[in-house]
């Protein structure tokens, strides 16, 4: 192979700044925000995320001296994600989830929120892109979040050229991946979310 053969099998790769996150946002009256309209808008800018992993345990089973490695459980850790402040108070929609799940004075949950996708819970995905920003290369879908953790942000007199940003921790079930190349089938048999995702 020669630096011509590798050029057209690299084809210039994939960039780790060409991604999107969509999703939904719990809100006081109890219906979810849709952030599509937002991110449209260009007022949910979020800085940073990753393609969260997943793994399969390993259970030992020991056999005349040697270990057999049976696959056990899934697990899946949380998802951060770290976004602008702008003027769309974010920072504020997320905290108002956060109280929806537990209230900082009374500690108890909001009325009427759930542990349903009807009730509070939501579906968020995040999008790697391809070089020109116009097509999915690869999507994962999160089912049933919520956010563990808001962030803190930083504020001091004597920063300068710094924006404003603060971290989120999302919590979910599991995830699908979209992609017409794997085979939508979840565990016993049950039919996969819609979308063409398989379950992870």
């Amino acid at each position: 192979m020669n630096i011509d053969n590798f050029r057209n099998v690299f084809k210039g790769g994939t960039r780790q700044n060409r991604f999107r996150v969509s999703g939904n946002l719990f809100t006081p009256g109890g219906q979810g925000l849709d952030l599509n309209a937002i991110v449209s808008s260009g007022n949910l800018l979020v800085k940073a995320t990753q393609v969260p992993p997943s793994t399969i345990g390993i259970i030992p089973v020991p056999f005349r001296g040697r270990i057999a490695k049976v696959p056990g459980d899934r697990q899946y850790l949380e998802w951060p994600i770290v976004i602008y402040d702008t003027d769309e108070a974010m920072y504020t929609r997320f905290q108002e989830w956060s109280i929806a799940l537990n209230d900082h004075a009374s500690n108890v949950r909001r009325s009427g929120f759930g542990d349903t996708q009807e009730t509070g819970l939501q579906t968020w995905s995040v999008e790697h892109l391809n070089l020109n920003g116009d097509e999915t290369l690869k999507k994962i879908t999160l089912h049933n979040c919520w956010p563990v953790e808001v962030g803190s942000i930083d504020l001091s007199y004597d920063a300068l050229d710094t924006i404003v940003e603060f971290p989120v921790t999302i919590a979910y079930d599991y995830f699908t991946v979209d992609s017409g190349s794997l085979a939508a089938t979840t565990p016993n048999n049950d039919a996969a979310p819609s979308g063409n995702g398989s379950a992870i």
